[in-house]
């Protein structure tokens, strides 16, 4: 397949922002679209074709419209799993997850979580459990919390885990190659943190890890074809960001830096290459004194521990998602731009060929 860079790949139905979009099994892309703060991003569910690089919307709408500032997986089984944050006002008080299946086109309600939360984590285990981390549970969000849910798909219900030993808002978590997860930085009241820690699903335990070489919040973390996971960008200071990039090896629970991204970014996507590179693209970067969204990308090459800039995208994104297509290709998904200080939404998709 040669290198074609990004080409155009369909307007969307409606905007959506970042961690909405899932490769089907046929090829196809569904983007459920969660709202994010209110009156933005509405909930809206819609299918890419690779085949006419069109969108087209699902025709049933969410379980939980009003759901905000929701974080998706996709579970073995192929439906995907939406938990978030809902006020007494607007979809009921106790509601907080939601699963939608692709091959019916049905949203349905499973058991709820204990708190309702956002700013937090989701993430896959081997066994398909999910883990929910973290995040907010009152809004305002006067601090995050220890709290982690465990999701079953077999009974469609959540059940307490081990508490995380550092409250945190705005982290990843990763799904490391021997079934542990890696959660990362964040932010809570001491600040942006170098704070990280990993969790064993079959002891439900926590171990506390070195510290990261800086500090990271609104970062993208992705698990290399080694085993190593790579953490770049973010905001390393309040609103500042940042272009510091770190290697966590899990044999010994260490960090170390490698050579910066080209440019500073903060909320950036980022998906590891069938080749093993890791494309880094758009985000949030600050000029001066004007705030401003990046077309910019860049590929990070674990051989050579080194980013080379890349083809830049056709538009500004930031808090988009990167779906890994069956060939390898990415598609890019909405997300929302700032051009010259006013807030705008790309409100389309771009294709990438490496």
């Amino acid at each position: 397949m040669a290198k074609e860079g990004w080409r155009p790949a369909g307007q969307l139905i409606a905007d959506v922002n970042a961690g909405n979009a899932f490769a089907l099994g046929d090829g196809r892309v569904v983007s459920v679209g969660m709202q994010g703060y209110e009156d933005a991003w509405p909930a809206t569910t819609q299918f890419w074709s690779p085949k006419t690089r069109t969108w087209t919307a699902a025709s049933t709408k969410p379980a939980l419209p009003h759901l905000s500032m929701g974080v998706a997986a996709m579970l073995d089984d192929g439906r995907i799993l939406v938990t978030g944050f809902c006020k007494k006002d607007n979809c009921g008080n106790g509601s907080n997850a939601e699963l939608y299946d692709p091959a019916s086109d049905i949203w349905s309600k499973p058991k709820q979580m204990s708190k309702g939360r956002f700013f937090h984590a989701m993430v896959k285990l081997q066994d398909g459990h999910v883990l929910v981390l973290g995040g907010c549970t009152t809004d305002p969000c006067m601090a995050g919390t220890l709290n982690v849910e465990m999701f079953d798909p077999k009974t469609n219900r959540f059940a307490a885990g081990a508490p995380m030993n550092v409250h945190r808002i705005c982290f990843t978590a990763t799904l490391l190659a021997d079934g542990r997860v890696l959660v990362a930085g964040g932010y809570n009241p001491s600040g942006i943190l170098v704070d990280n820690e990993t969790y064993d699903p079959a002891a439900n335990t926590w171990t506390i890890n070195a510290p990261m070489k800086h500090r990271h919040v609104v970062h993208a973390a992705v698990l290399l074809q080694d085993g190593r996971v790579l953490i770049a960008g973010g905001d390393c200071k309040p609103e500042l960001p940042c272009a510091a990039a770190d290697l966590f090896n899990p044999l010994t629970g260490k960090w170390k830096s490698v050579e910066p991204l080209t440019v500073p970014r903060s909320n950036p996507a980022a998906i590891r290459l069938r080749d093993g590179r890791v494309l880094v693209a758009g985000g949030l970067s600050y000029f001066g004194t004007l705030w401003q969204n990046l077309e910019t990308c860049e590929v990070f090459d674990p051989a050579r521990g080194k980013f080379v800039s890349d083809e830049s995208m056709a538009k500004q994104r930031a808090n988009f998602s990167m779906a890994m297509l069956p060939n390898g290709r990415v598609l890019a998904v909405g997300g929302d731009a700032w051009a010259e200080g006013e807030g705008k939404t790309p409100g389309d998709a771009e294709l990438y060929t490496p």
